[in-house]
């Protein structure tokens, strides 16, 4: 109210007394001007008792005229410049070294947001006007350093919005990561690297913390561990995987060729050894990808050696097994004849229609005969299954005896 009062007081004066040359006018603005001048240097904040006596000093000039004491209103007047200067010449260096603070604080929560790389322009003006206030402060050009302060902040300011606009898009980075992970959990992570995975958690959730701190620096570098991180989770369950078949196409390797049968194959035996070596020596290299594959070719190789050989021992198996049937069946009695058979599960010699025929003809080469009377349920001669029930057709007496001289004759 006392500012308001004293514009009116000085307004009143030069249109009421405009024409006494002797009044102390000029000096008056003067001091207004003055204290104007303190005003804009935050003097109310730095030199509040200067301030408050230049104010002062002025509104008692009222006083002074209205009693027509002109001189020691001018002098009150004099005495408030004064005082405006005592206070602008105090706050002028606490007020640029606070300006230059801020502007060094505002210029660290830019690079906090990494303005330097996602507004470097406006980071560097930001930066060179920080330069030259504090030049500005050193030389003790106070106005210019506040100015060049101001100009900083500015710049800063305009920075720090560019660099928060990127965080939605770094959110989006986290997505992939925390994706990332859980797929490689999926890949036997747990097993394999299960250190490395929850390193990789931790920085991801440290990255989403300083996120929304608004600390994108510290975000980015937790962000980069956490990469880091999975580059390393990924490398140890591709180095787990490559272990496991190398060890597992060794173990198929002494398996295999512990078989007398297995000299039978003895190129692919070697083909599958290389193979194996292949994958040790780039296995020291560190090339896990490039180890597991070849391990796991020479585990292909091996379990189709192993295949053949176990179908080609119990094809032998099951020729002797038919023999023995054989003779036990001519030492027996005549058995009777079959009008039904139901399909036996046997693992070891399961039941086929030339067994069959076997057991109820004793001249396995007359399954057809079974085949024919059962098309109804056999859609495929090699293809029958424990439970059906077939019906066995009776045969000639002739016909057993012609066969089983044929057989005989081949024997």
């Amino acid at each position: 109210m006392k500012q308001i009062y004293i514009y009116i007081l000085v307004s009143c004066i030069v249109f009421s007394i405009g024409c006494a040359s002797d009044l102390p006018i000029r000096d008056m603005s003067k001091a207004r001007y003055g204290i104007t001048q303190a005003e804009e240097v935050k003097a109310d904040k730095y030199a509040p008792e200067e301030l408050e006596k230049a104010k002062q000093y002025l509104y008692d000039t009222h006083s002074l005229l209205k009693e027509d004491k002109i001189k020691d209103a001018q002098k009150k007047s004099q005495e408030s410049q004064a005082e405006s200067l005592k206070a602008i010449e105090k706050s002028l260096p606490l007020y640029a070294n606070d300006m230059l603070t801020e502007a060094k604080e505002t210029l660290q929560q830019a690079e906090m947001l990494n303005a330097k790389e996602f507004a470097n322009v406006e980071y560097a003006q930001a930066t060179n006007s920080l330069d030259e206030a504090t030049k500005f402060r050193d030389d003790k050009n106070y106005r210019q350093s506040i100015q060049k302060s101001k100009e900083s902040i500015g710049f800063a300011n305009e920075a720090k919005a560019k660099s928060l606009a990127m965080i939605p898009q770094l959110k989006e980075q986290l997505v992939v990561l925390e994706n990332e992970k859980e797929s490689l959990r999926t890949q036997r992570g747990d097993e394999f690297a299960k250190d490395e995975l929850s390193l990789t958690e931790q920085k991801i959730n440290e990255a989403t913390t300083k996120l929304e701190e608004q600390n994108i620096v510290a975000a980015i570098a937790a962000m980069q561990s956490a990469k880091e991180s999975l580059l390393l989770a990924k490398t140890a369950i591709e180095k787990g995987k490559a272990s496991e078949s190398l060890e597992a196409a060794k173990s198929l390797y002494t398996q295999v060729s512990e078989r007398e049968s297995s000299q039978e194959m003895a190129q692919t035996l070697t083909e599958a050894e290389k193979l194996i070596a292949n994958s040790q020596d780039l296995f020291s290299k560190e090339k896990y990808i490039e180890s597991y594959d070849a391990s796991q070719q020479a585990i292909t190789a091996l379990n189709s050696m192993l295949i053949a050989m176990e179908k080609k021992e119990e094809a032998i198996a099951m020729q002797e097994e038919a023999k023995e049937e054989t003779e036990v069946i001519a030492k027996e009695e005549p058995k009777k004849e079959y009008k039904e058979y139901i399909v036996q599960y046997n693992p070891k010699a399961r039941d086929c229609l030339w067994r069959i025929a076997l057991k109820v003809y004793n001249d396995a080469r007359l399954w057809p005969l079974i085949y024919i009377a059962n098309k109804d349920q056999i859609k495929d001669p090699d293809l029958i299954f424990p439970g059906q029930r077939f019906i066995i057709p009776a045969v000639e007496k002739e016909k057993k005896e012609s066969g089983t001289e044929e057989k005989a004759k081949s024997n």
